[in-house]
């Protein structure tokens, strides 16, 4: 089974996630709020990072940043999610994540990118 870190500060947001990707077989891990972000991955073990860019008092795109900068978490695959920045913002920026997932998102293309980064 699949598992999948989804960040988001949102407890909405993360139950929405969390109830698509269970009905589809992925063990999901809700985080609230990234300050302890590399314990969980180190107990998780995810396969797959979903980031929300806009965290209560953080910056997703600084923790993204840390995750790829960081020998034990560079590979492992990052969905960055956001309603505010478009795929555009995303993309020009100097560290990419694997795919972009804008808010509010449809459910059918969330699991065909969570499933494509997850099948490598």
């Amino acid at each position: 089974m699949k598992r999948v870190l989804v960040v988001d500060d949102d407890p909405d947001v993360l139950e929405v996630f969390q109830d698509v990707l269970e009905t589809e077989h992925y063990k999901v891990y809700p985080l609230l709020s990234p300050r302890h972000i590399f314990k969980t991955i180190r107990d998780f073990s995810p396969d797959l990072i979903i980031l929300d860019i806009m965290l209560n008092g953080m910056d997703g795109r600084a923790v993204f940043k840390e995750l790829r900068l960081n020998p034990e978490t560079e590979h492992i695959p990052i969905i960055m999610a956001s309603a505010r920045y478009d795929e555009n913002y995303i993309t020009s920026q100097k560290y990419h994540p694997d795919d972009y997932l804008e808010k509010p998102f449809n459910m059918a293309d969330l699991l065909q990118k969570v499933s494509a980064l997850t099948e490598n």
